[in-house]
């Protein structure tokens, strides 16, 4: 395979004059995107193989596909070699231009990439040049020892309209680039959506929701869903069993308790209480909001709960009754509001 990347030439090696116009068109949007190596053919002979690829051919233009393909590389001089530039042209098509044969300068070299003749011909057809392949003389086939990659790289550029008239919206087609005003403000398929008196985009297709519900993607639409997050309050080690104790976690959101849940880690069949109180932070517990218990078993719940929590509240669960528990959680599940 021959070289790949824009231009690097190692220390003694010639830059050409292929070089210079392959660097100087790519500031006027003349490059490769992708694709489009040079190689030798599968079988070697009088050819050279391109791959197929992405050119720019032109700022403001739309890229270029590249058919990859095989080009015949003229008859050998039985003399002189020569160094044949091979190129994409304008429309995206694959072409190769042949130099002239020359005797090799400096004599000593046998490197083609460090001689300074044979060098490109000076007519090298407009477009985006991707290498050049050194014929030497008498060479009956092209290796990829022969062919040095000299393409330069870049970046797709967006496509430029073709007409500019104030106030029309761009459009692109796969057949044309031109500005529309045909388009319907509304919220259908194909329509442009237009803020509303207020300056928000007006929901779609969806009704209003209810008190801390969320827009989620369904199966085919999005719909309204009521989100819910949990709250555990974690008891013991599970090593001994548990004693009397108290935790407290900070609500950051305005909510309500909707279940609650008791299970003993370890599958202990135990009996416990859970006692829940609720109050402002830096203010004493204050009295019983509710109680949930496991009664000699390892798992408890309690749903259809509606137990309001204002933004800052303190959730506190106190255990007592313990019998044969050592490690429990007890977890709260909540609803925004």
């Amino acid at each position: 395979m021959a070289n790949v990347g824009s231009i690097q030439t190692a220390k003694g090696q010639q830059f050409t004059s292929a070089h210079v116009l392959s660097q100087s068109r790519s500031g006027l949007g003349f490059y490769v995107l992708s694709g489009c190596d040079v190689n030798q053919s599968s079988t070697p002979g009088m050819s050279v193989v391109v791959d197929s690829g992405y050119v720019q051919a032109g700022f403001g233009l739309a890229r270029k596909t590249v058919t990859g393909g095989t080009l015949t590389v003229a008859t050998a001089d039985a003399t002189y070699p020569r160094l044949d530039v091979v190129y994409v042209d304008a429309t995206g098509a694959i072409g190769i231009y042949a130099g002239t044969p020359t005797a090799i300068s400096p004599s000593s070299k046998t490197d083609f990439k460090e001689m300074a003749t044979p060098a490109p011909g000076t007519n090298i057809p407009s477009g985006i040049i991707l290498s050049l392949v050194y014929v030497a003389a008498g060479a009956t086939s092209i290796l990829n020892a022969s062919i040095n990659d000299i393409a330069t790289y870049g970046p797709y550029v967006v496509e430029s309209p073709t007409t500019t008239t104030s106030g029309k919206v761009p459009y692109w087609s796969s057949s044309a680039k031109t500005l529309s005003d045909g388009y319907t403000v509304g919220t259908s398929a194909n329509n442009l959506l237009q803020l509303d008196s207020s300056g928000k985009i007006a929901l779609v297709n969806i009704t209003s929701g209810g008190a801390g519900q969320a827009i989620i993607q369904g199966a085919s639409a999005p719909a309204w869903t009521t989100r819910s997050f949990d709250v555990a309050f974690p008891f013991g080690d599970g090593s001994i069993v548990l004693t009397t104790g108290s935790q407290e976690y900070r609500i950051p959101i305005a909510c309500k308790i909707v279940a609650a849940r008791i299970w003993e880690v370890g599958l202990i069949s135990s009996s416990i209480t859970c006692t829940l109180y609720k109050h402002a932070i830096g203010v004493a517990a204050g009295s019983v909001v509710d109680t949930f218990s496991l009664s000699s078993t390892t798992y408890s719940e309690e749903t259809g709960l509606s137990i309001s929590v204002s933004a800052g509240d303190i959730l506190r669960i106190e255990t007592s009754s313990i019998t044969a528990a050592k490690q429990i959680v007890c977890s709260l599940s909540l609803e925004p509001v």
